[in-house]
């Protein structure tokens, strides 16, 4: 099974990321295709720095987890949902790319999860930082992809039942 992990999309962190527009654009799509096929969707928010952004947190059905580490796995509660799901497969969205999507990807590499990490949905506030946020998770095995590339892979066939849905997503 698939599951998406929205990492901390919050409006203190937002205003000083890199491209944000682009970010959330592509991790708007990948969340409603998510939707579409009916995985999971986990998210997180950093305490102390503010809620999710609306057009993110208006998306999503569950309530975002509080957390004060950096990897949502080192959080009891994200780690209680987490192992309830057992996804195998995870895919990871957010910022920052060199903190918490690094972290919590190398923490999931551990638990045995495949992960990916569609590189047009996380940001940080440097590019450098990115960028070898990037290369790090690359040589660990993390598996790179975009939100486009991640839908087709999830849906396999132009004949999946939810096609024309997940076209009007990734045309939009």
């Amino acid at each position: 099974m698939h599951c998406l992990i929205v990492i901390d999309f919050q409006e203190r962190l937002v205003k000083h990321i890199q491209n944000v527009e682009d970010i959330i654009n592509n991790s708007i799509k990948l969340i409603k295709a998510y939707k579409v096929f009916g995985l999971p969707i986990l998210i997180t928010e950093q305490k102390k720095l503010g809620g999710t952004i609306g057009v993110i947190k208006d998306l999503i059905d569950v309530k975002p987890i509080q957390k004060m580490s950096f990897s949502c796995l080192r959080c009891e509660e994200f780690y209680r949902e987490f192992k309830r799901l057992s996804p195998k497969r995870v895919a990871l969205i957010g910022i920052e790319a060199h903190i918490c999507i690094l972290q919590t990807a190398l923490d999931l590499l551990k638990e045995g999860c495949e992960v990916y990490v569609a590189v047009d949905c996380i940001g940080s506030r440097k590019q450098i930082d990115k960028d070898v946020a990037v290369l790090r998770m690359m040589q660990e095995g993390v598996k790179l992809c975009t939100a486009e590339s991640l839908i087709y892979e999830i849906m396999k066939t132009a004949e999946h039942e939810k096609f024309k849905e997940i076209l009007e997503i990734v045309k939009g």
